[in-house]
């Protein structure tokens, strides 16, 4: 039986709206007049619909299927695994703080790379977690994830949970699933592994198929899928830890526009592969660029590229003098990254002053 947090584990938490898609399953039917969910009735010339059109007003006006059933099927066909093996929820970022609440009880460990994504510490530190950080390994020009370090600490201090970026961010390196997949087999039975791959679409290398004992694959719309702003995304994992998550999740999270707009990106994969593919040359065109004017790049797989300075106050500066012109880039804020900036991949990057800046000796 899966380990989860210690006030949910003999616990069935059952959800007191379920909403009208599930009803309409329960009854065999489809739903015609929507009279019990007190929604507001439509009217004529809403502000909404006189700036964006009825469609996303009468979107705006309803509320949306709390298990956004639609996304859980696609995501499940994409991914070769049954819909009760996808959870959906606000973006990524909303996943992690779901899944460290369904694992981790205040005063548990929680394990992760020292500079990784800090949105995990944030959440983390939320649910009352004790958080204990390895340091990336250096391999070539790249900095990764220390695997056997990262496994090491979960044994040590018995850890509750290990979260995993792949690719990582900041630095854009990339482990192969065979990799993840040793590690998850030498894990602890009782750890969770929260495997975060955001970008994962940007990876030619990566296997994005299929679920892992005890984990939870992360993926977002946000980037491939250019629905940032929306706030959409999914995890594949183990139907059990898919049921425990639907029973603590926010179940009306995801908007009806934001589980529209997902749908309408998933039936149309030709536009996130032609951003993909146009994020892909920017970035090899912004990779050349920088190279050539002596700077150290981590090999990335993602939309962004790491540069590496060589300390703190170098990095700092450059980033204050792109902040003069108005351009945003980021440091990471960890004490262990602050060297190192952070670049998407974007025509903006390739302006001949950004670039002049970022190579500025």
């Amino acid at each position: 039986m899966p380990r989860y947090a210690r006030h949910l584990q003999d616990v069935t938490i059952a959800n007191p709206f379920p909403g009208l898609p599930k009803l309409e399953a329960l009854i065999g039917r489809r739903i015609d007049s929507r009279i019990g969910s007190n929604e507001s009735m439509a009217i004529a010339g809403h502000s909404v619909s006189q700036q964006w059109g009825e469609a996303l007003y009468e979107l705006a006006r309803l509320y949306p299927d709390p298990y956004a059933g639609a996304i859980r099927q696609r995501a499940a066909v994409l991914n070769s695994v049954d819909a009760a093996n996808v959870v959906a929820d606000a973006g990524a970022d909303s996943l992690i703080g779901l899944f460290l609440r369904a694992r981790v009880s205040p005063g548990d460990v929680v394990v992760c790379t020292a500079g990784t994504y800090p949105t995990f510490r944030y959440f983390a530190e939320g649910v009352g977690a004790r958080v204990v950080e390895v340091p990336y390994a250096q391999h070539g020009d790249s900095l990764v994830n220390d695997l056997p370090a990262l496994l090491a600490a979960v044994q040590q201090h018995q850890a509750a949970l290990l979260y995993l970026a792949n690719p990582d961010n900041p630095t854009g390196s990339y482990l192969p699933l065979t990799d993840i997949t040793a590690l998850r087999a030498a894990l602890p039975s009782d750890t969770f592994l929260l495997l975060d791959e955001a970008y994962i679409d940007f990876c030619d290398q990566a296997e994005r198929q299929g679920t892992l004992p005890d984990t939870a694959r992360l993926r977002t719309l946000s980037k491939a899928h250019g629905l940032a702003g929306l706030r959409i995304g999914y995890a594949l994992a183990p139907a059990e830890w898919v049921a425990k998550a639907d029973q603590i999740r926010t179940q009306y999270g995801t908007s009806s526009v934001a589980q529209a707009a997902a749908v309408a990106a998933l039936d149309q994969p030709a536009c996130s592969q032609r951003l993909i593919a146009d994020t892909l040359a920017l970035r090899e065109q912004l990779q050349q660029a920088l190279q050539q004017g002596g700077l150290h790049i981590i090999p990335s797989h993602t939309n962004f590229l790491a540069i590496v300075y060589p300390d703190a106050d170098a990095a700092l500066a450059r980033q204050k003098a792109l902040w003069a012109q108005g351009v945003a880039v980021h440091r990471p804020p960890h004490p262990a990254m602050q060297h190192v900036l952070r670049v998407t991949a974007h025509p903006d990057a390739l302006q001949k002053k950004v670039l002049e800046t970022l190579i500025s000796p």
